[in-house]
């Protein structure tokens, strides 16, 4: 009788002790942070990991890098050779890899970023393309920055006026820069400063956030802004498979409700909100000087960059899809998160 009491008071013990554990275990990832202290990624990434662990009830923990790790190029691999489990990365860098989620960075589509970068989420999750271009990760929320504009170091009033300008471009921009016969450099956003404080390029290609986070409204004072957007980079962040399979049921759930459309919601507002900083800043400074295309440019602009849609539309039915479709689709969706 005794040992038979004891077995039940042991087993006992053991379900007060089961009971008193919290229904989700604490688990924690690592996330790669690789631009700048003064970006203002550092504290956009930062504000969105707090969302996921608000979402989680604290059970999911994302511990960010406070240095950059590897190149910016290199960030998606991060992710797809476990070296982070998380990383935010730039679809433009890794050229050929991501060509259809690339959509975004086309001429004309993406007013801001708060319409297109769940737009983007939406369009690629309805039309199920994750399968085809993110096979050795797991795509997490999507988004975009503002309309990208030229900034220089000298009014170029007219589209005739590009031709053979020396500009800094990366990722998608290289591509419009060609289109609009213009000498294209390709250099790492963090050599724009320099390249433009030395007339190595005469203009630039960036968001108007980039002005402020790269100091370049102190080298390039013209900024010519482009109705609709000349361009907006497709960014993303996203997990490693086994970093995903890992994680309990709940804070899956967690980080897909912080993540998904409401996750490219507020990350493509953060991204306006800086847009918007850095052009008051440009305005407020009597050496800078901001203009919009003149209303007789925009035609012979979007005349000129029409071939950058049409090699997208071509690429997509390369890959046994409807090239057409699937752009107008895009647009339906920018046009349906604006209303």
């Amino acid at each position: 009788m005794k040992l038979k009491f004891a077995a039940l008071s042991v087993a006992a013990a053991a379900l007060v002790a089961l009971t008193a554990q919290p229904a989700s275990a604490q688990q924690k990832l690592t996330m790669a942070y690789w631009w700048g202290p003064k970006h203002q990624m550092m504290k956009s990434q930062q504000a969105w990991i707090e969302t996921v662990e608000k979402a989680s009830g604290g059970n999911l923990k994302i511990e960010m890098d406070t240095a950059g790790i590897g190149k910016p190029p290199g960030q998606y691999d991060l992710v797809k050779n476990g070296v982070r489990d998380m990383v935010w990365f730039i679809a433009g860098y890794t050229p050929g890899r991501f060509s259809l989620y690339q959509i975004a960075e086309l001429p004309f589509v993406c007013p801001n970023a708060t319409t297109c970068a769940p737009a983007l989420w939406d369009w690629y999750a309805e039309n199920d393309l994750e399968k085809m271009e993110f096979t050795d990760s797991k795509l997490v929320a999507s988004f975009v920055h503002g309309p990208g504009l030229l900034h220089s170091n000298k009014p170029f009033p007219t589209v005739e006026s590009l031709v053979n300008v020396k500009v800094r471009a990366g990722g998608s921009n290289v591509a419009i820069g060609k289109a609009l016969e213009m000498a294209v450099v390709s250099m790492p956003a963090s050599g724009a400063y320099e390249a433009i404080q030395r007339n190595t390029v005469e203009a630039i290609f960036f968001p108007w956030e980039a002005v402020n986070s790269f100091r370049l409204n102190e080298v390039a004072h013209y900024h010519m802004e482009v109705p609709g957007g000349m361009y907006a980079s497709s960014f993303g962040y996203n997990i490693n498979p086994k970093a995903w399979d890992g994680l309990s049921a709940g804070n899956k759930e967690a980080l897909m409700k912080a993540g998904g459309h409401a996750g490219s919601v507020f990350m493509g507002k953060r991204w306006d909100a800086a847009d918007e900083v850095a052009r008051k800043d440009a305005l407020s400074r009597s050496d800078n000087q901001v203009a919009t295309l003149a209303a007789a440019e925009l035609p012979k602009l979007r005349k000129k960059l029409d071939v950058v849609r049409t090699n997208w539309i071509d690429m997509a039915n390369k890959k046994g899809l409807n090239g057409q479709k699937l752009y107008e689709d895009f647009l339906a969706k920018v046009q349906a998160n604006t209303m």
